[in-house]
């Protein structure tokens, strides 16, 4: 069966499984962006400035990212350019501070 969808609930991040404490494989680090994107449109404040995120995007920081994989951020900003140029995600980075990521086909 390679064809299909799966459900998977964000507390899988709460469960043991996925808090070993090892940095974070190529694998890993998908399935925590598609955990991590709103599945649902969300306004959030940053600093001053009120941000409207859809439904398949998240804002962060590729710092914020390398902290939670155990990566560096060279690291982390070449496995977000691949994404990028393998067209599943489209990023923004804003002010050299943060990071908004967006899921391509996030609906699908």
């Amino acid at each position: 069966m390679e064809k299909g969808w799966i459900k998977l609930y964000r507390a899988i991040k709460d469960n043991w499984v996925w808090n070993t404490g090892d940095d974070f494989d190529k694998r890993s680090a998908w399935i925590d962006i598609l955990l991590t994107v709103n599945h649902k449109e969300k306004k959030i404040a940053l600093g001053n400035e009120l941000i409207t995120v859809e439904r398949g995007e998240c804002v962060t920081s590729q710092v914020k990212l390398a902290d939670k994989w155990g990566w560096s951020r060279t690291k982390v900003r070449n496995f977000l350019d691949m994404l990028e140029s393998d067209e599943m995600i489209k990023k923004q980075v804003i002010n050299n501070k943060r990071t908004h990521l967006k899921v391509c086909n996030y609906g699908k």
